[in-house]
């Protein structure tokens, strides 16, 4: 609520710390107008250079180095449960502008730093992966083709690599179709679950057009089966 957010800022303004609120259009509107008001207080404290602050009905020290950042998506369709900012809370921050995040170089980098020694090649096939799974499959409300989906296959990659690693002798390295088998493992254990039953089937025609030739499976449970 409002009286928390503002025990926040104090701890902030006390310390001259730096605090930046994700997804802040979450809460509530009359939470965001007494919100704003704070927020307002500080800043004409900082401003002025004025030595304290009065918040929640006492007296406090400023650190002028303290700061409050925000980020939001846009209220609308798509972004369920968010607030329009009022006009006076817009006022009090200035606008960022964020880029297109660069997936297939975010994919190659993690690839790399997970143990993938063909990383560039294999990065660019996971990211058509994603761009064709979204241009082609049915719009799904509980489909996620972005960057949070991307990087959950990623890590689960990393972890088949590593299992798999793990069995090699010395000086043995994985060949790229061991490595694109893994990588096809890891997107099909993190993509099919959530598939109606008709994308599954494209979906793994669309692997079969990414990754030619390369048998796709999944990640057995012997002991789990066996019981």
């Amino acid at each position: 609520d409002s009286r928390s957010m503002g025990r926040i800022f104090v701890g902030l303004v006390k310390c001259g710390a730096w605090g930046c609120f994700d997804e802040f259009n979450r809460l509530l509107p009359d939470q965001l107008s007494e919100i704003s008001q704070q927020i307002q207080i500080i800043q004409h404290a900082l401003k002025s250079r004025s030595p304290v602050v009065d918040l929640l009905g006492a007296t406090h020290e400023v650190q002028f180095n303290a700061g409050i950042f925000v980020t939001l998506n846009p209220a609308g369709k798509g972004y369920g449960g968010r607030s329009q900012l009022p006009d006076n809370l817009k006022a009090l921050f200035r606008a960022v502008a964020m880029s297109k995040p660069d997936n297939e170089l975010i994919s190659e980098v993690q690839m790399t730093s997970e143990g993938f020694l063909c990383a560039k090649q294999l990065a660019r096939k996971l990211v058509a992966v994603f761009q064709l799974s979204k241009q082609l499959l049915t719009p799904q409300q509980h489909y996620d083709w972005g960057l949070r989906a991307l990087k959950t296959v990623l890590r689960v990659g990393g972890q088949l690599v590593q299992a798999e690693k793990r069995k090699l002798g010395p000086g043995e390295k994985l060949a790229e179709a061991t490595e694109e088998q893994l990588l096809i493992k890891a997107l099909r254990i993190n993509t099919l679950s959530k598939l109606t039953h008709a994308d599954t089937s494209a979906f793994n025609a669309l692997l079969g057009d990414v990754f030619p030739g390369v048998p796709a499976s999944d990640v057995t449970y012997a002991d789990l089966e066996a019981a």
